[in-house]
């Protein structure tokens, strides 16, 4: 397996193939250091059709600190990026303050901005998800 650097490195490649493969073993190797790349990875305009292995490869870590972004990719991605988003969210609020934080991202979004059905539901999902924790 290759060192993470280099991982990190291909995950600004313009094939998606190497950077999906890069973030599965990112992933693998489970080095937090990982994280903001590949965020910065799905962040990339370039590469808006072409997250959905990139947010599954979060799954891996640890992405408490990262609630508000993933709430964004959520209620904005298309179905996979979507509910891969919602998965983590899921898994991540282990605490109230954790629950805040998602409740706070979700009051900036009108629901009404919501036309795709997969964001209707991970907006009532994610509604209901803090609503739990409360």
């Amino acid at each position: 397996m290759r060192d993470v650097q280099s991982l990190i490195h291909d995950l600004s490649s313009p094939e998606p193939s190497v950077r999906d493969k890069a973030a599965i073993q990112l992933m693998d190797i489970g080095d937090q250091i990982a994280v903001k790349p590949i965020l910065q990875a799905i962040s990339a305009p370039e590469n808006v059709n072409h997250r959905g292995t990139l947010v599954y490869a979060l799954s891996g870590f640890n992405c408490e600190p990262f609630l508000e972004t993933l709430v964004d990719l959520a209620l904005t991605g298309n179905f996979e990026v979507s509910t891969g988003a919602f998965s983590i969210i899921e898994e991540s609020i282990v605490s109230v303050e954790a629950a805040s934080r998602v409740r706070a991202q979700l009051g900036k979004y009108d629901a009404g901005t919501h036309v795709a059905d997969h964001h209707q539901w991970a907006l009532a999902a994610l509604s209901d998800l803090v609503r739990r924790e409360a």
